[in-house]
C-alpha cells in the first residue's frame, strides 16, 4: 500500500510539473498555453498511449527515436478525403512543445533526483523544412464576392458577411475577431478605434470607418460580443463559399488568406511596407516581407525598363485610351484609384 501510495504520489508530482510549464505560457496568452496544452497531450497518448494525468517518471525518460517517431506519425497522418493532416511548420510547433517540457522537466527534481536524465540527444532533433508562405492571398475583390455570398448562408449570413469584411479592413486574427467586445471600439472624429489583444498577448489598434462600424450595429444583441458565432462555423461557411467560387486547392486559401488580403491591399495602396507592418502587428518587418503576395508581371527591373517606359505617358494619351488601360487593370488597382479618386473629391469641396 505505501509503495502503491508513493508511485501515486509521484505521478501527481509530474502532472504538476506539467501544469507548472503550461502555467509559464500562459503568460503570453490563454491561447498559447491552450495550445502547448493540446500538442503534449497528443505527443503522449501516440508515444506512450497515455494520458498526462498518469504519467510517471519513466514515461518521461523520452529518447530519440521517440522523437522521430512522432515526427514521422504526423507526417504520414492523413484526414479521410487523404490529404496531409498537419503542415511541416504544426509538426515543427508541435515537437518544440514536447521538447520544451522534456527539457523543463530535466532541470527539476523529485525527492532530490532530476525527473529527466538525458536530454543530449537534442540537437540531432531536426526540424521540418517549413515553406515561407504556406497560406495563399485573395485579392481584395474576392474578398468582397466572398462576404456577398455570405449573405446566402442558412444561418447567420449577415453576421457572416461583416465577420469577412471587418477581417478585411482590421486585418486582425479570427481568433481575435472572435474575442471582439463592443467596448473594444472608440469612437473618434475620423471613424472609430478598434483596440484589443491578439497573438503572443500584443496590443492592436486599427481605424475603421464609421459606415463600417454602423453596418456592425446592425448583428448587436445584449451580449457584449461582436460576433455571435464559433470558429468552426466560420471555418464551414469559407469551404462552402471557396467551392462556390470555385477557387482551386493548388492556391492554398483559408481563412488566414482574408487577413494577408487586407495586408497586401495596405502595402498597395500606400506603397509603404511599414504601414503593411503596423496593419499586420508584426514585431518583424521580415515577417510583413513574407506575408506580403509578389506578383510575377513578367516586367523588367526599374533601371532596365526606364529606358523603354515613358512614366509620364498616362497624361499624354487620349482620354479613351488611359479608360481602356484602367479597364484592363486589377479590381485591386480600381479600387485604389477609385479611393485616390474619392480623397481628392472630398479635398475639393
Amino acid at each position: 500500500m505505501l509503495a502503491q501510495n508513493v508511485v501515486k504520489l509521484n505521478n501527481s508530482k509530474i502532472y504538476d510539473q506539467i501544469q507548472k510549464y503550461l502555467d509559464k505560457h500562459s503568460y503570453n496568452s490563454e491561447s498559447t498555453k491552450t495550445a502547448y496544452l493540446n500538442d503534449i497531450k497528443l505527443f503522449f497518448r501516440i508515444i506512450k498511449n497515455k494520458e498526462i494525468e498518469y504519467l510517471t517518471i519513466d514515461d518521461v525518460q523520452i529518447t530519440l527515436d521517440d522523437f522521430e517517431d512522432f515526427i514521422k506519425y504526423l507526417y504520414d497522418w492523413k484526414d479521410e478525403e487523404g490529404n496531409k493532416k498537419y503542415v511541416n511548420k504544426t509538426i515543427n510547433r508541435k515537437v518544440s512543445a514536447a521538447k520544451g517540457l522534456i527539457k523543463y522537466l530535466s532541470a527539476k527534481k523529485i525527492n532530490g533526483e532530476y525527473i529527466v536524465k538525458d536530454i543530449s540527444y537534442f540537437p540531432n532533433i531536426n526540424s521540418l523544412p517549413e515553406s515561407k508562405n504556406q497560406h495563399g492571398v485573395l485579392e481584395a475583390s474576392e474578398v468582397f464576392e466572398m462576404a456577398e455570398l455570405a449573405l446566402g448562408e442558412r444561418e447567420k449570413g449577415e453576421i457572416k458577411r461583416l465577420a469577412i469584411l471587418l477581417s478585411l479592413d482590421s486585418c486582425i486574427r479570427k481568433s481575435a475577431l472572435l474575442s471582439l467586445k463592443w467596448s473594444n471600439f472608440i469612437e473618434k472624429e475620423d471613424g472609430y478605434l478598434l483596440q484589443g489583444v491578439d497573438k503572443g498577448n500584443s496590443d492592436f489598434r486599427q481605424l475603421i470607418s464609421k459606415e463600417l462600424y454602423n453596418e456592425l450595429l446592425s448583428i448587436r444583441t445584449k451580449s457584449d460580443c461582436v460576433f455571435d458565432i464559433s470558429a468552426d462555423s466560420l471555418d464551414g461557411m469559407f469551404k462552402r463559399l471557396r467551392e462556390k467560387m470555385k477557387i482551386e486547392p493548388n492556391r492554398r486559401i483559408v481563412w488566414h488568406s482574408i487577413r494577408k488580403s487586407g495586408i497586401t491591399y495596405r502595402y498597395r495602396l500606400t506603397g509603404d511596407i511599414l504601414e503593411a507592418k503596423r496593419a499586420a502587428n508584426h514585431a518583424n518587418i521580415t515577417t510583413t516581407q513574407i506575408y506580403l503576395e509578389e506578383e510575377d508581371y513578367g516586367a523588367m527591373g526599374a533601371v532596365s525598363s526606364k529606358g523603354y517606359l515613358d512614366m509620364d505617358l498616362y497624361k499624354k494619351v487620349d482620354h479613351e485610351i488611359l479608360l481602356e488601360a484602367i479597364e484592363l487593370m486589377k479590381k485591386d488597382a480600381k479600387l485604389i484609384l477609385n479611393m485616390k479618386i474619392k480623397e481628392i473629391l472630398k479635398q475639393n469641396n
